[in-house]
């Protein structure tokens, strides 16, 4: 939650005096209502953000996330503010947005329905993240004085056409552990994000140092907190954070700026989250509101390069990459799946044929053999002239 000076809360009176477009046009209904038709687009101004036609039903809005599980869905929550009917402070606001930035009925008419929390008060939630399962986690991690009880709650999506309540089904607190400023105990912070089965927070603070939260088993307990690094480079008090699908940006703000930094989608975990850091961002880009914006809530769009935002004066913010100087943005491309083999071809098996008769091998030696009717014949006499047969 920002602290207002007594200037800047004197500039929004008088910006309130004057009369939002939206609201003098129409009175309160016409807050409510989207702006232009449904080709309405979300202006594109290299390098600055005006606010759009509409405005949130609730001050102090803060976090900001895309549903993983309903496309075109977000969920923002107050961090402060009055609690009366209409406009519940213990609860999520949903909020669905057109492919050109531009807000859309979710439940019924409503822009922006709410789903009370059960079993957890609204002690200075300033940020909401998804995990990889859909869930939702509250970030209750303001700490103005470096004292305030910090803690991450756990509920599950809610139907957006249905009204609650979210159960708490986990808590976790958690302890800054390394502020050396007098007194304080632990870190003022409003941004954190999920990452490869982790959360990483971002202090309120000069130079802006970034942890790893580590959960305990179970459904509650004490998170540990290990410091991996700072951003630095004048990028100081992030109030929001978040990386777009493809893990190829990301981007943080203050209330006032955004920053934008190429990443490298191939790194996991503590070296993507360190290696983003280490950079200078590769784009910018200025909200502008009279009297001085308040932007406290931002999410990537999925599946996009564009960013959506929300404002503790109510007001909405839309970028898309040309806002923060790159060229618009185009999917990779999707290569087309390689060519399968065909499958071999089956013959039918071949018939089977008696086998054929063996031939007897040829005898390897000359045959010996008797017969008893030869043996006695007599000794034939010879022709004359021959030799003698008993003299040889």
């Amino acid at each position: 939650m920002r602290r207002r000076s007594l200037w800047s809360v004197a500039a929004l009176a008088a910006a309130s005096l004057a009369g939002w477009y939206v609201v003098s046009l129409g009175g309160a209904d016409a807050a409510a209502d989207p702006v232009g038709d449904e080709a309405a687009q979300a202006p594109i101004v290299p390098g600055r953000m005006p606010a759009l036609g509409v405005k949130l039903p609730a001050s102090e809005a803060s976090g900001l996330v895309a549903s993983r599980t309903y496309p075109g869905m977000y969920y923002w929550l107050r961090d402060g503010g009055s609690s009366k009917p209409g406009k519940p402070r213990d609860a999520l606001w949903g909020m669905r947005i057109s492919a050109g930035g531009i807000p859309e009925p979710v439940r019924g008419n409503e822009l922006f329905p709410s789903y009370a929390v059960q079993g957890a008060k609204n002690l200075d939630w300033e940020e909401l993240a998804v995990d990889d399962a859909g869930a939702l986690w509250i970030g209750q991690l303001g700490a103005n004085n470096c004292k305030d009880e910090q803690r991450l709650l756990r509920v599950a999506e809610p139907d957006p056409r249905g009204a609650g309540p979210l159960p708490v089904v986990a808590a976790y607190s958690l302890r800054f552990p390394d502020n050396t400023k007098p007194g304080c105990t632990t870190y003022n912070s409003e941004a954190f994000l999920w990452l490869d089965g982790h959360f990483y927070v971002f202090a309120k603070t000069s130079g802006t140092p970034v942890y790893r939260v580590d959960l305990p088993a179970g459904t509650s307990g004490t998170a540990t907190l290990t410091r991996i690094g700072r951003m630095g480079r004048d990028v100081d008090n992030i109030s929001a954070a978040s990386i777009s699908d493809d893990r190829t940006r990301m981007m943080v703000l203050d209330h006032q700026r955004l920053w934008v930094f190429t990443t490298d989608p191939a790194r996991r975990g503590d070296d993507f989250m360190k290696d983003a850091i280490a950079h200078r961002a590769t784009g910018t880009a200025r909200f502008e509101a009279p009297g001085g914006a308040s932007v406290e809530g931002g999410t990537f769009v999925r599946d996009s390069h564009d960013i959506a935002f929300v404002a503790e004066d109510g007001n909405l913010y839309y970028a898309r990459p040309q806002t923060y100087g790159e060229p618009p943005w185009t999917p990779a491309p999707t290569a087309p799946p390689l060519p399968t083999s065909p499958p071999a071809p089956t013959w039918p098996p071949l018939p089977t044929w008696p086998p054929l008769p063996t031939v007897p091998p040829l005898p390897t030696d000359d045959p010996t053999w008797s017969d008893p009717w030869f043996d006695d014949l007599p000794t034939l006499p010879t022709e004359p002239g021959d030799p003698d047969p008993s003299t040889t």
